[in-house]
């Protein structure tokens, strides 16, 4: 029975620290890229907390690194930047979206993993010279409602009496 316990428990830790080395390798591979650091945010891990006890809108967890002053990505090549972040990719995180603004030099990209209910959605944005990575855990019917409801996706706090 223990060594059953044991097992389980080393598996489920398996799980876990791949997802968080996913998005580790991303945040890892743009300071490296970029030779930027992130920006401390103070209360992050304060508001991770909150986010697992509370779980707005069906998101139990959240991860954030935002890089300021990476220099000047308008130069840099669509292909160039899809390439990158395409390298990034692993065998549980697939592509979603790709955008890119030639107007404001906004690119974004959404990976999303294989999942039962809950999913995990790593989300990277850069901009002229910065860039912020997000990764999170979200109930799937909530993002489908959400998808399903863009007008009610802005009250995620509220109760429907309240709209």
């Amino acid at each position: 029975m223990t060594s059953r316990f044991l097992a389980t428990f080393l598996i489920a830790s398996g799980v876990v620290l791949m997802a968080d080395s996913e998005f580790d390798h991303v945040v890892n591979a743009i300071e490296t890229h970029y030779h930027a650091k992130r920006t401390h945010i103070p209360f992050l891990g304060l508001a991770n907390v909150v986010v697992k006890v509370a779980r707005p809108a069906g998101t139990s967890e959240f991860k954030l690194a935002v890089f300021e002053d990476l220099g000047d990505l308008s130069d840099v090549d669509d292909r160039e930047l899809d390439r990158f972040m395409h390298e990034l990719g692993s065998s549980r995180l697939h592509p979603l979206v790709r955008v890119h603004s030639h107007r404001d030099h906004d690119s974004v990209y959404i990976f999303a993993a294989d999942g039962g209910r809950d999913t995990r959605m790593l989300i990277a944005t850069f901009d002229r010279n910065e860039a912020t990575v997000v990764q999170v855990r979200v109930d799937m019917e909530q993002l489908l409602k959400w998808i399903d409801s863009p007008k009610e996706a802005g009250n995620f706090g509220k109760h429907n009496d309240d709209y």
